[in-house]
């Protein structure tokens, strides 16, 4: 468990790295904003963890508010399951407690769908929300 754990936290720092030396899979595309030209919840996280990797944290905030802090989070989990793995003991630390609260997953997602609401209603102030829809697979069936 702690190696498949270890295994998931490295992939999008490797991921990460990867990108910026202009390695790219054209399979890696968000299959909601592909098929509705409408971005998902999690649209943007690849392009903030770029930002990250070059540095560039005002950038990573402003492609999506949750990136630094996932990012941040992948961090801390691989030094957690890192440190479990040498000592061969489990950690018990107040982030893995709050993290098994309902309570505190409610509020994350929670605070995650009112993000999502704000940048789609900012999209569709600006017009690129309709002209994305229109210019999707789903957007030219409904309108031809």
């Amino acid at each position: 468990m702690r190696w498949g754990v270890l295994g998931f936290s490295y992939t999008p720092l490797f991921g990460t790295y990867f990108y910026n030396q202009n390695y790219r899979l054209g399979f890696l595309v968000c299959p909601i904003r592909h098929l509705t030209g409408i971005p998902c919840p999690t649209c943007g996280m690849t392009r903030s963890f770029m930002a990250i990797g070059r540095g560039n944290l005002n950038q990573a905030f402003a492609e999506n508010l949750f990136g630094p802090i996932l990012f941040a989070s992948f961090l801390i989990a691989i030094v957690h399951v890192t440190l479990e793995l040498l000592t061969r003991q489990q950690i018990t630390t107040l982030h893995c407690q709050l993290l098994r609260l309902k309570k505190v997953q409610i509020l994350f997602f929670l605070t995650v769908l009112i993000y999502h609401t704000f940048r789609l209603y900012h999209i569709s102030q600006t017009g690129e929300l309709y002209i994305a829809f229109s210019k999707s697979p789903l957007g030219k069936l409904l309108f031809q």
